[in-house]
């Protein structure tokens, strides 16, 4: 039910192009039925709720097999894909699902955006050499999360949840706080999004997605240890993301030299970028490096910037899932189906040339 009304929305309302090419084969990616012959087949599904995720739909003419509905609107539309709401079916479940489900999610999630978890020992040097800074990025991070009330991110909170309820059973007030929000912002995002029957979905949605979790927080810990992964190995309270890059590595690194656990750092030499009147101390054969207060400065301010945009980029994605990508509009010089056309035709006619005022989008 949200998968269509979100098409609906992201479409404008407009589905007659959807109803007019889904019933051509894959191997007609262009072809446009007549809207004279074209079926309500998304209408179907909206009205009577049915689910697009099956091979339940005969190609036009029965030129072909069955095929699935989901899988070729998501071909047109790609941004609807997560709006199926498929991946939380094991999330509502009594049981949380294994916890190496839930690490897969996070680590597709920030691979996709080519993004990291800001280590949870630069956190803590972060609220050590500046608490106001620290209290501004959490404040301002998690809003962002919670702001992008977009499937993806809504899953990628609840397993975060997930690996710190494993981790650390009695600290996940700040992971279960952020869920719940996101929860709330998810569902009443609805309204604002000008969804169809928007009240019904929030009403429907919000208890099983709280239940979900709440069953993590209850749950998750008696999870079997799954694969190891070094990226979630030093995780802090809340996912803090950064930019995969060597600039924000080096400034992990100088940050984590000059915190509470500088003692991790000996035997490393600061990154180039941070060496400039560093103090080294050596202690039976081992140095250790001390930042400059110029180089924890910046330091700081890179980290900082980084970690706004990339949060700020996250929240945007409540703007872009709407904006999808058109149906492919492009016509023949002779659609099939025209009313030149026998209706009981079975075979696709040859793909002509476009005329020259065809348009695409």
């Amino acid at each position: 039910m949200t998968w269509t009304r979100f098409l609906l929305k992201s479409q404008d309302g407009d589905v007659r192009w959807l109803n007019q090419t889904l019933l051509m084969p894959t191997t007609e990616p262009s072809g446009v039925l007549s809207e004279r012959l074209a079926p309500r087949v998304f209408e179907d599904i909206h009205e009577k709720g049915k689910n697009p995720d099956g091979a339940y739909w005969a190609e036009y003419g029965n030129s072909g097999g069955k095929f699935n509905l989901f899988e070729r609107v998501c071909e047109r539309v790609p941004k609807s894909r997560p709006w199926l709401l498929r991946d939380f079916i094991r999330y509502v479940q009594p049981d949380p699902p294994p916890l190496l489900e839930s690490r897969t999610r996070l680590m597709g999630y920030t691979y996709q955006r080519g993004l990291l978890f800001v280590p949870g020992r630069v956190v803590s040097a972060v609220k050590h050499l500046n608490p106001a800074l620290y209290a501004d990025l959490e404040q301002r991070c998690a809003k962002a999360l919670v702001k992008a009330a977009t499937p993806e991110t809504l899953i990628f909170v609840i397993a975060f949840l997930h690996e710190m309820t494993w981790r650390r059973r009695h600290d996940v007030e700040a992971s279960g706080r952020l869920a719940y929000d996101a929860v709330d912002e998810f569902t009443t995002s609805f309204s604002r999004r000008e969804f169809d029957d928007a009240d019904m979905l929030a009403q429907r949605l919000h208890g099983p997605l709280v239940d979900a979790v709440a069953n993590v927080v209850v749950w998750g810990d008696r999870c079997a240890p799954s694969k190891f992964v070094p990226s979630l190995e030093d995780l802090s309270a809340l996912p803090f993301l950064m930019e995969k890059s060597r600039e924000m590595l080096d400034a992990c690194a100088c940050l984590h030299a000059a915190g509470e656990e500088w003692y991790e750092c000996m035997g490393r030499p600061l990154p180039e970028r941070y060496q400039e009147g560093a103090i080294e101390v050596t202690c039976d054969g081992i140095s250790s490096h001390t930042p400059a207060p110029a180089s924890i400065a910046a330091a700081l301010l890179a980290l900082k910037s980084n970690v706004l945009r990339v949060h700020a980029d996250v929240e945007r994605e409540y703007e872009d899932s709407l904006q999808s990508t058109p149906v492919m509009k492009t016509t023949r010089s002779k659609p099939v189906g025209n009313r030149d056309s026998d209706r009981r035709a079975t075979k696709l006619p040859r793909r002509s040339r476009p005329s020259s005022g065809a348009k695409s989008a």
